[in-house]
């Protein structure tokens, strides 16, 4: 009987070791790669004069590949073809021709973030190349910035070009730069420049050929040459969009919350109120209601739309149809805490085929006390307008006529200061012309400091205590 018994415990250790041999789990593979390839050795060596063309070699410390290497290559000045690149191993490899290159000029090549690690696709930085094929290098540099001139804002996405101050301003249409460069945070720099007066832009490329030649491509320009061996420049571009390059068909619209569903074969629209909570304050005081068709629509019925205010028919109700025939705005001077009720009555709007469908909406209106208040002294700039933005757009704006600018009704929120410059005092932003007329926009002065309103509560900033881009609280 023991020595069953034994046989039987035996048995069961056994099995369970067997058991838990069998259970292998997978390597784990241990943690993400993130570091990017390191340059080991390059073929010739940087800063290099009379240089008459070739190839030149970047070998890395671990196996790579390349992206994007059509937009990420950029050589200045531009050639009249881009090298060749290739890439095998751990090896990049760039052939440049030397029918490729202008004599006694100074070169630079950036191969950007196209290096990258072959798995986790890390790019290797600051990968170049700069060289001259005459005796010396030319030593000049130029910097500055480019700004958004509608927001004031720094703007990231610009191409800066440099071409000769011979040509005519309509050559950015036809012909490319001699020298490019992608601002970083809204800034440019470029370096080993020859003591010569350009003409400089700002260009948002569209289609990446570096030409001013496609819809929806922003601007920027210098009514005046730039010379980079005046160090006393202080380059500001200011880019916008013409209007005769504005693409209409992208125009994007500010979307309510659904409040009323899909109907088959039904005019469908949404409402801007929020209606999940009847009880909460929740419809700002100084809005406008807005009603916005799923398409165009034929006509409304004004008498089919009924605002009530407990109950009661609001005989001061304002409606209108939107120029663009899909919304409809709903104004009153809305009672501060109270309740009310929007009612729609099947046909209240139709288009050609169908009749949008009856509704009811409940909501009700927040309190003065919701809201935060912003007081801004300022200097006097009878011009300009003053405004507040919350989170790229503007709230409210008051024309600086006085010293102090007070604005109400904010509700609790990140917000920023801007200024425009309203130069034809004609009460709305212009965009700018490079042709005919080269006029510049319209600027707008950006504050990125955040002011946090809160409900209940007044802030006070004076632009005139310190720096005008930090605006700072009044003592």
């Amino acid at each position: 009987m023991k020595i069953l018994f034994t046989k039987i415990i035996f048995i069961l250790l056994l099995s369970t070791f067997l058991y838990s041999c069998a259970n292998i789990s997978a390597p784990t593979g241990g943690a993400k790669d993130v570091t990017a390839p390191k340059l080991k050795y390059r073929s010739e060596k940087d800063s290099l004069l009379n240089y008459t063309g070739g190839k030149i070699q970047f070998e890395f410390d671990e196996f790579i590949q390349l992206k994007d290497i059509q937009n990420q290559l950029v050589v200045t000045p531009l050639l009249k073809n881009k090298p060749i690149v290739t890439c095998h191993k751990k090896t990049v490899t760039i052939y440049l021709a030397d029918t490729l290159l202008e004599k006694n000029t100074s070169y630079q090549i950036s191969l950007g973030n196209a290096i990258q690690d072959l798995h986790e696709g890390n790019p290797a930085k600051n990968i170049g190349f700069t060289f001259s094929t005459g005796s010396y290098f030319d030593s000049l540099s130029l910097k500055g910035k480019v700004i958004e001139a509608f927001t004031g804002k720094a703007d990231t996405a610009a191409w800066v070009l440099l071409y000769p101050n011979s040509i005519r301003d309509s050559a950015i249409i036809k012909e490319a730069p001699l020298y490019v460069q992608k601002v970083s945070s809204g800034e440019f720099q470029f370096n080993n420049l020859p003591n010569r007066n350009f003409k400089i832009f700002a260009l948002h490329d569209v289609n990446a050929n570096f030409k001013y030649d496609a819809i929806g491509e922003k601007i920027g320009f210098s009514n005046d040459d730039v010379n980079p061996a005046d160090t006393s420049l202080k380059i500001k571009l200011y880019t916008f969009l013409e209007k005769t390059n504005a693409d209409t068909s992208s125009k994007k619209t500010t979307r309510g919350m659904i409040e009323k569903s899909a109907v088959a074969n039904s005019l469908t629209y949404m409402v801007s109120v929020d209606t999940l909570n009847k009880t909460k304050r929740t419809f700002g005081i100084n809005d406008t209601l807005k009603i916005t068709f799923s398409s165009p629509i034929k006509k409304i019925d004004q008498l089919k739309i009924r605002l009530y205010q407990d109950d009661i028919l609001d005989e001061s109700t304002w409606i209108a149809l939107d120029s663009s025939k899909k919304i409809i705005w709903i104004k009153t001077d809305w009672t501060e805490d109270a309740m009310y009720k929007l009612e729609v009555q099947k046909g209240f709007a139709y288009d050609s085929l169908n009749k949008a469908p009856a509704g009811s909406f409940l909501f009700k209106t927040k309190r003065t006390s919701d809201y935060g208040i912003l007081t801004i002294k300022h200097t006097i700039e009878k011009n300009n307008f003053i405004a507040v933005v919350l989170n790229d757009r503007v709230i409210q704006r008051k024309k600086m006529l006085d010293s102090v600018s007070t604005f109400t009704l904010l509700n609790p929120g990140n917000y920023q200061i801007s200024i425009l410059q309203d130069v034809n005092e004609n009460g709305f932003w212009d965009t700018g012309s490079l042709f005919p007329t080269k006029s510049q926009p319209e600027i707008t002065e950006f504050f990125p400091n955040e002011i946090t309103i809160k409900a209940n509560w007044e802030n006070k900033i004076d632009l005139r205590l310190n720096d005008s881009k930090k605006p700072r609280l009044s003592q």
